[in-house]
């Protein structure tokens, strides 16, 4: 499975902080501290909003990274380190008003007085269902599920008082979701729940945690999928030439002081794009969608729709993070053409990514990704590969590329070599 990086330009134009986080890494770790980073921040931004097809959204993200066993994909933990400190005012916070009150409770002798219930910001992938409905409940501005072994969710997935896929499914778009049971006669309603997801597994773990493409679930991650095997690498205190805590404990304070300035903030903050940039997405996402209707790939219309709300989103966290500094946030901010332009660059790429995990929950079909299905829409019925050397030259595919994806179509019967060099398409 060949996959590809996110590019270099996404790297030279990320605001200030997010260049500081990433810079000291390289290739597949990068591109994982990057966006775990992002899933992170998704959850850290209260009061932070914008309208996309009509309706209001907040940041929240759901990442889910696969990739085997010593790929580097363990570098995601050090993401959590972000919201870490957000946590722990939140919870410290939260238990002091709970002795408090149940102090007073006890003093006064009035057990008619209710005491405010736990709210912290970071929860474990273990937990059941019923304890999401209270924790987004209690939540000022929403909750992060942070979890590096996929498989934990899933195993909470499987039993009845654990299944929280629902949940995912309709926090994603801020759906009321609601639980009523005649057992304890308990009742919990939340009106606009926020959740952000990042979560890490292998392979063997994407089937079990996400079983469909069908159920939604799956149209609603951003997916980021390689099997680069990392070698060995020197760890000794020599060869570390960077105190990677040090580094995201500093940028976890300032996130930490952004989250106070955004909730003290007087008004809640719109985030918006220039008429220019949502007429250049439009343009983008309706090529996008005709490409994959032409192709009879209309069964891949839901990840690509949804990947343009998680473009929006992704635009709306830079735009706070690039304005970071801010001592108060006006009612409105426009993306910066670097933001757009970077949220589209990881977006072309992360559709793709989505495509090759589909082919993980998949028994038998193999999804073509956006590229594969653009070149087959571009070559002839009958080409050669001198043809293709071309047109893979027009839209920067390198040869290398470009002849993994012959063979890789090829193999899946949407191409037959009818001679040395000399390609079919089949059914065109």
């Amino acid at each position: 499975m060949e996959t590809d990086f996110l590019p270099e330009i996404v790297y030279q134009k990320l605001p200030k902080v997010l260049l500081e986080l990433t810079e000291p890494f390289s290739g597949r770790e990068k591109d994982v501290v990057l966006l775990s980073s992002l899933g992170v921040l998704s959850a850290a931004l209260p009061k932070v909003y914008g309208n996309y097809d009509g309706n209001k959204y907040s940041s929240n993200l759901y990442l889910l990274i696969v990739a085997p066993a010593a790929s580097g994909k363990g570098v995601m933990n050090k993401s959590k380190v972000l919201i870490e400190k957000i946590h722990q005012n939140i919870l410290e916070i939260s238990l002091e008003n709970i002795t408090e009150c149940e102090s007073v409770k006890k003093t006064k002798k009035d057990l008619s007085i209710k005491c405010p219930e736990l709210e912290v910001k970071l929860i474990p992938g273990n937990v059941s269902s019923s304890k999401i409905y209270k924790h987004l409940k209690n939540a000022a501005h929403g909750i992060l599920i942070f979890e590096t072994e996929a498989d934990t969710i899933s195993v909470m997935l499987k039993q009845d008082w654990g299944n929280f896929s629902d949940i995912m499914r309709k926090a994603f778009h801020h759906e009321t979701i609601s639980i009523s049971r005649e057992t304890d006669d308990k009742f919990i309603e939340v009106g606009y729940p926020q959740l952000s997801l990042v979560i890490s597994g292998t392979p063997n773990q994407v089937k079990p945690l996400i079983n469909s493409k069908e159920n939604g679930l799956f149209s609603r991650f951003i997916f980021y999928v390689f099997d680069d095997v990392m070698g060995w690498k020197d760890v000794s205190p020599s060869g570390i030439k960077i105190d990677y805590n040090a580094l995201f404990s500093n940028v976890s304070i300032e996130i930490s002081n952004l989250y106070q300035k955004l909730e003290n903030n007087i008004s809640n903050v719109e985030i918006t794009l220039s008429d220019s940039q949502w007429d250049q997405f439009n343009r983008d996402m309706s090529y996008v969608t005709e490409l994959f209707i032409n192709q009879n790939r209309s069964d891949v219309l839901s990840i690509i729709k949804r990947q343009g709300l998680i473009f929006f989103r992704i635009c709306m966290i830079l735009t706070i993070i690039r304005n970071k500094d801010l001592e108060t946030f006006p009612n409105n901010i426009v993306c910066d053409d670097a933001d757009y332009l970077i949220a589209f660059e990881i977006i072309k790429i992360i559709v793709d990514h989505s495509m090759h995990a589909s082919n993980l929950i998949q028994n038998g079909k193999i999804e073509l990704t956006v590229r594969e299905t653009q070149f087959l829409a571009n070559m002839n019925k009958n080409f050669t590969r001198a043809d293709a050397v071309v047109y893979a030259d027009q839209i920067n595919i390198p040869t290398r590329t470009l002849d993994y994806m012959l063979k890789k179509l090829t193999e899946c019967n949407f191409l037959s070599k009818t001679s040395n060099g000399v390609y079919e398409q089949i059914g065109k």
